[in-house]
């Protein structure tokens, strides 16, 4: 049904024209420019553990849903050693795919096979776009090429990837 305007919170489809099918994919969102909206690999959540059968540490993968985000994610680094059902902790995230649209007080499900945990986003980390997608001839010729994975990617320098307290001691670790 053609409607006239879309709020915040509704659901709609558009007909875009002059626009790539392979620049666009399931579950991008339309948000207003002066939000500048920007695409994060990293967050961290307070999550609840749910259900799970055995124990949740660091480099555990489950799919994160989070609106029309359904993505899986890696957890870095978390403020536990491990995790049961019933546990609360701060998990800080990493999007495996393609990095998404994500801000704070967003709640999301994290599942894998019978596991289940309930978590609310608290900070979307910011990687520097340049690092993470390069500059160059593709992007001025309007390449539509999807940004790679921070795995693959060029990682960021040692003070890109301090802690939010900036303390080099925190600094993430990689593996």
């Amino acid at each position: 049904m053609p409607v006239k305007e879309v709020r915040g919170g509704q659901t709609a489809s558009f007909a875009l024209k002059k626009i790539k099918r392979s620049s666009i994919r399931k579950g991008m969102v339309m948000v207003a420019p002066k939000l500048m909206p920007q695409a994060t690999w990293e967050f961290e959540a307070e999550i609840l553990v749910l259900h799970h059968p055995t124990t949740i540490s660091p480099r555990y993968q489950a799919m994160v849903h989070c609106g029309s985000i359904r993505q899986t994610a890696t957890i870095l680094t978390m403020n536990r050693d491990c995790l049961r059902t019933g546990d609360k902790a701060t998990v800080h995230f990493r999007f495996i795919k393609t990095p998404e649209y994500l801000h704070c007080d967003h709640k999301l499900v994290f599942r894998e096979g019978r596991t289940k945990a309930a978590a609310k986003a608290q900070q979307a980390k910011m990687l520097s776009n340049k690092k993470m997608f390069g500059t160059g001839a593709n992007e001025e010729a309007g390449s539509s090429e999807r940004p790679t994975s921070p795995n693959s990617a060029q990682l960021p320098t040692e003070d890109e990837s301090l802690c939010k307290d900036g303390n080099k001691e925190n600094k993430v670790k990689r593996f």
